[in-house]
């Protein structure tokens, strides 16, 4: 069982090197926004704090480092610093007060009390739980202080992102703190394993250590970085979008060039968000709708209206393929030369008198891509007999 145990070393690794990744990818908002800060401050802390218990970087460090207990008193210190950082920022994300000068005071007296107690203690190699009482190490009041200090810590952060991330808190910041609760509630567990192990020195626990810490990591990482996925999920969402749009833009624009804003010049496009190119081409759907519409006889849109009406589409489709079998007989008009009438039915969809600007990007995208699909279809389909 121990060493089945002791081969899930390798999650630790993973975790700490998703933590790494975490405060990587949040790096750019923490320097564009003073707020997020604290967050990605601790973020960095806890994983250089982790970083610092893994035997090659102790190993390393003890070279340049007369002393290995230095090493691991300052790990210990850091991941005092750490902890006092992430429950400070929990508390202002929660909307709580967050008592700096408290909490900042508390954690420089345990700093205090953990150099006190290493220099006074007797002389040692490593600042560790021996597996022994008879091997010399820091006394146990050292210990004591340092798994007091993080279970309080540790299990107030946990509750207070659970309790924030309920029902009516924004669902991606719900999800993220869930996560990040559930990391530092497992820094807990870990903490109580270790009081155990001081009090027992059973070979049992010292195992778990490792995976807990690497599972631990996880979760703080993926809440952290939940924002990042979000903002690619919205990317990829707006970029298939926009790819989605390319064919009917582009018939229609063809037919009606005055509606472009401005001429496409593919450097100048990359340049632009894609967000902005997008909102930009909806624009410019609707304003070819606008136009086009001119050049469809109110006879042939009824006849458009009952041929759709009779083929039995989903209700949430009818709109989509009226709106692109009158597109595609009002680009044959105009291609053919006939002149265009004054028309003042609303044939652009719902809500189309006040504009994309009157309701959400999103909805209006939606309606658009339905007809974009309903005119391919449309424009690829055979003709029917007698057509």
């Amino acid at each position: 069982m121990l060493a089945w145990i002791e081969e899930l070393s390798w999650i630790e690794n993973a975790g700490i090197a998703a933590l790494w990744s975490a405060a990587l990818v949040r790096a750019p908002q923490a320097v564009r926004h003073r707020e997020q800060r604290p967050l990605w401050f601790a973020v960095v802390m806890i994983a250089l704090a982790m970083s610092m218990h893994l035997e090659p970087v102790t190993a390393v460090l003890s070279r340049m480092v007369p002393g290995a207990h230095w090493v691991d008193l300052t790990t210990h210190l850091f991941s005092i610093v750490d902890a006092a950082a992430v429950l400070w920022f929990i508390h202002g994300a929660a909307g709580r007060r967050r008592r700096t000068g408290v909490l900042f005071g508390t954690a420089a007296a345990v700093m205090v009390a953990l150099v006190l107690l290493d220099v006074l203690g007797p002389a040692h190699a490593r600042n560790q739980i021996a597996p022994s009482r008879a091997t010399p190490s820091v006394p146990d009041a050292y210990w004591w202080v340092f798994f007091a200090f993080h279970l309080t810590a540790d299990t107030v952060c946990g509750i207070v992102c659970w309790s924030h991330g309920r029902h009516g808190t924004p669902r991606l910041l719900r999800y993220g703190l869930r996560l990040f609760g559930s990391g530092i509630l497992l820094a807990t567990v870990l903490w109580s394993l270790k009081l155990v192990y001081l009090y027992t020195r059973s070979p049992v626990f010292a195992p778990l250590f490792s995976p807990v810490t690497g599972v631990e990591a996880v979760c703080m990482a993926l809440g952290v970085a939940l924002p990042v996925f979000a903002r690619i999920r919205t990317h990829v969402q707006y970029r298939r979008s926009y790819h989605g749009l390319e064919r009917l833009w582009q018939d229609l624009t063809t037919h009606t060039p005055d509606v472009v804003l401005r001429p496409a010049n593919r450097i100048g496009a990359v340049a632009v968000p894609l967000q902005l190119r997008l909102y930009r081409r909806v624009i410019e759907i609707r304003d070819a709708m606008i136009v086009l519409r001119n050049y469809i006889p109110p006879a042939t849109l009824e006849s458009i209206r009952r041929g759709v009406h009779g083929q039995s589409l989903p209700a949430h489709l009818v709109d989509a393929h009226i709106t692109a079998s009158w597109l595609t007989a009002a680009l044959r008009n105009k291609h053919e030369g006939r002149k265009p009438h004054a028309q003042t039915a609303n044939l652009t969809g719902p809500g189309d008198q006040d504009g994309p600007s009157a309701r959400s990007l999103t909805h209006e995208i939606d309606h658009l891509l339905l007809v974009a699909a309903a005119y391919h279809a449309t424009t690829t389909a055979p003709p029917r007999a007698g057509d």
